[in-house]
């Protein structure tokens, strides 16, 4: 009792200071009106923000001593009218940058304002700056993407929560801040799902004083709960006892529960990237349009969440509780993808949650991150932890694919190429457009459907995202593969006639409801060609189909593959056998132990025994329902 009493004290102590030193470290002229906590941050609000925008390393230099986040606010007394804000910006900013729309974020105080040319504007701070002390709004801007559906949905939601929102920050932050109630540090990984499996991946790392969710997947490719959705009934934790739900991507076996968790109780805290949030409420609204009554969620499960979203951008160190601290690192797998850094403790372990890594080439992402600060403990996917996943190299393939298609252009035929609707989609449409750009592949069509060209707009809004290279083409205008001239929608593939072309069809394993339709149009030429890119996991038709199976029965109707297919799996979103092994070498001198999860468990059972004896270091993959001792 007395130890925890001492603790107690030294925690409000500690707090106190914190606030004691941020007063301490302003001079007069900020005018704050308010502090207070924002989630993960502390806001200063101030009615005069031209000094600390002026000045902005007194803000850096404390948040340097106090170790925590801060974030300017401007108070609300001293703001203008939604319905005025486009007049100002239209003053500051270039003539030619041309606003198109403005959409708002009263909780905050934000405003995004989308314009046509963006490159002046990124180019000059005090446009920004001029905007934001004659609006009295926090101003950003972002290029207009083809599609802004998905874009206002969201911010009709966030806007009217918002009354909610602002009390749900405070009530979060004083969560995260207050005062520990043990001395002692002790953390668990308990395992859910997705171990030793590939699907409902979902985990808890738990410590004395926190349960923090780590992803919080669905697998749809079962009817039976046990196997569907994560085992939440075995951890003996209740939802009100979570503190906080961290995604690492948009992808349904790491998000799709979700939405049943806000369902039956939680009212916690969300933190993901902001592709991430955008590309999951695509995937919630198709699952839900396609489930119909079958659906385990509706449009206000959908609505909870996007009021208890915190978007993290990569590499900044946030609270997410008393004692875990959190950094999200560039996985390198889809568009906001992160692995998990978390700083148990006081430092006393780090513990690196990779999530899905792509540790190699991508033709529009940054590889995945390796150097962390310390890591003790790794938890690694095992997608592809077979030997026998081991790829050609990115350049071997890139020759294969031109030579193959090709070849079927000049006969004037048809390619289809089934791929995840986000991640391999976008990475074979940039490639593609590319390769016709350079002239390596002959002039042809690239067809997609529309919901792949709003997913691709949700590229285009998180542009930031993207490497850099891309990056810096597209915000120039100098070049966006999005918009290319090569790209033709698909409105209906039975009738549709179509010139010589590779069609982008969004579904892997073709797995899906117009796989059939695609199948019938492509299948029956002996001049067309299928091309996998992603390697056959369960009972899939794509898997038949690359096992050899020519002849099929889809809803009780028989046909025959008589196309030519082809697997090329280096174009894939995952690591392959090799680059997973490469990424544990960089990280080897400081590990200790290394864990393994998301596959299937021939594959994660061998990467443990390979890694165990080639990297010496202590490898093992879980199971569902266990739990590990991490300190």
């Amino acid at each position: 009792m007395y130890s925890r009493s001492f603790e107690s004290s030294q925690n409000l102590q500690e707090s106190q200071s914190v606030m004691a030193t941020i007063l301490q470290n302003l001079p007069k002229e900020c005018s704050l009106t308010k502090i207070e906590y924002e989630g993960p941050r502390i806001a200063l609000h101030t009615n005069k923000p031209q000094f600390l925008l002026e000045n902005n390393k007194i803000l850096s230099n404390i948040v340097g001593q106090i170790k925590k986040r801060i974030v300017l606010r401007i108070d609300e007394t001293i703001r203008i009218d939604e319905s005025e804000v486009q007049k100002v910006a239209e003053k500051h900013a270039p003539q030619e940058s041309g606003i198109t729309e403005i959409l708002f974020d009263p909780a905050l105080g934000e405003a995004t304002i989308f314009v046509k040319n963006i490159s002046e504007i990124i180019k000059d701070e005090k446009i920004i700056n001029n905007i934001i002390l004659e609006s009295g709004w926090k101003i950003s801007f972002k290029k207009i993407p083809k599609n802004m559906v998905t874009i206002k949905n969201i911010n009709k939601i966030i806007r009217n929560a918002s009354d909610y929102r602002i009390q749900f920050y405070k009530r979060i932050g004083e969560k995260i801040f207050r005062e520990k109630l043990d001395p002692n540090i002790e953390a668990n990984l308990n395992s859910l799902g997705g171990f030793a499996e590939i699907g409902r991946s979902s985990m808890i790392l738990s410590t004395n004083e926190s349960n923090v969710l780590l992803d919080c997947g669905m697998n749809i490719y079962t009817k039976d709960p046990l196997s569907r959705f994560p085992r939440f009934d075995s951890t003996g934790i209740k939802l009100s006892e979570i503190d906080a739900v961290l995604l690492t991507h948009a992808h349904f076996d790491h998000t799709g529960f979700l939405p049943m968790l806000f369902k039956y109780g939680y009212d916690g805290p969300v933190y993901c990237t902001e592709p991430t949030s955008y590309l999951m409420y695509i995937l919630y609204r198709e699952y839900i349009r396609h489930s119909g009554s079958e659906a385990h969620y509706t449009d206000k499960e959908l609505e909870k969440i996007f009021s208890h979203l915190i978007h993290l951008n990569y590499n900044i160190v946030t609270d997410v509780s008393p004692d875990i601290k959190v950094t999200f690192y560039n996985a390198g797998h889809v568009i906001g993808s992160s692995s998990f850094h978390l700083h148990i403790g006081n430092g006393d372990h780090n513990f690196v949650y990779t999530g899905d890594i792509k540790f190699g080439k991508s033709s529009y992402l940054e590889n995945a991150v390796w150097n962390f600060p310390r890591v003790e403990t790794l938890l690694i996917e095992g997608t592809n932890g077979g030997r026998e996943d081991s790829y050609s190299s990115r350049e071997d393939a890139q020759e294969r694919l031109i030579e193959v298609i090709n070849k079927v252009i000049k006969n004037q035929k048809l390619i289809l190429m089934p791929a995840q609707l986000i991640g391999t989609s976008q990475e074979l449409l940039i490639t593609l457009d590319m390769l016709i750009k350079q002239k390596k592949i002959m002039k042809c069509k690239l067809y997609i459907e529309k919901l792949v060209t709003e997913i691709n707009s949700i590229h285009e809004f998180n542009v930031e995202f993207l490497n850099r290279e891309l990056q810096q083409s597209i915000i120039s205008n100098d070049y966006n593969p999005f918009r290319s001239k090569n790209i033709a929608s698909i409105l209906d593939i039975t009738t549709q006639k179509l010139d010589p072309g590779i069609i982008i069809y969004p579904s892997s394993m073709l797995n899906c409801s117009y796989s059939k339709d695609y199948l019938k149009r492509i299948s029956n030429d002996p001049g067309n060609l299928i091309i996998f890119t992603s390697k056959p996991t369960g009972m899939t038709l794509g898997k038949e189909i690359i096992d050899g199976q020519r002849k099929l029965s889809i809803n009780d109707e028989d046909f025959e593959i008589r196309c030519a297919i082809e697997t090329m799996y280096s174009f894939n979103s995952h690591s392959d056998f090799n680059q997973l092994n490469a990424y544990i070498s960089r990280l080897r001198p400081k590990l200790r132990k290394i864990l393994v999860n998301h596959g299937e468990r021939s594959k994660v059972q061998n990467f443990s025994g390979y890694s165990s004896k080639v990297h010496n270091i202590s490898t093992q993959y879980l199971q569902n329902q266990e739990s590990i001792k991490l300190l």
